[in-house]
């Protein structure tokens, strides 16, 4: 499958963008219902589409994996939450592209911005469910650490998830 990872165009592409985020909260939710007994507040797609227009501020960046029909099949962003520092959010697949690595391709690319912006460090944080992600994170050299304060994972959910750590150098630009 041919996949392009490129800059999201927030206006033109929000519907579709937000489409994406929505299931990807939605399948996190059902997740940790179904593994830790957890029900966590609906997805507000309102909101979700609203919080977009913040990654217009150059201090984020969202990228989107687009398909060679046009579709977009993955979506991936980038913050800085303190200086030298970035952490990624919402990086996510459909399903049935999982596996053929689109999700190492949104990666890489946003170690090559991270690297643009002047991080040395980046962060994420995911689901201690999403066991594939763990893999994909530790094969790009993230090792855990523990909540970092910045995290928008609350406290009292924060034993049900992973924290993870990397630094990163200008050699990595791409």
């Amino acid at each position: 499958m041919s996949v392009v990872v490129r800059r999201a165009d927030l206006v033109a592409e929000a519907e579709e963008i937000t489409k994406l985020l929505v299931d990807y909260m939605t399948t996190a939710q059902q997740q940790l219902l179904t593994t830790f007994g957890i029900k966590d507040a609906p997805t507000d797609v309102s909101g979700m589409r609203a919080s977009l227009q913040e990654y217009g501020d150059p201090s984020k960046v969202l990228l989107v994996a687009e398909d060679s029909s046009g579709t977009l099949v993955g979506v991936a962003g980038l913050r800085v939450i303190e200086p030298g520092v970035v952490e990624v959010k919402r990086m996510y697949v459909v399903p049935e592209c999982r596996g053929l690595h689109v999700g190492s391709r949104l990666l890489d690319c946003l170690l090559g911005e991270a690297a643009r912006m002047g991080a040395s460090t980046v962060r994420l944080d995911t689901a201690r469910f999403m066991v594939d992600a763990q893999r994909l994170y530790r094969s790009r050299g993230f090792a855990e650490r523990k909540p970092y304060q910045q995290t928008e994972i609350p406290q009292h959910l924060q034993q049900y998830w992973i924290f993870f750590e990397r630094g990163i150098g200008p050699a990595e630009e791409r």
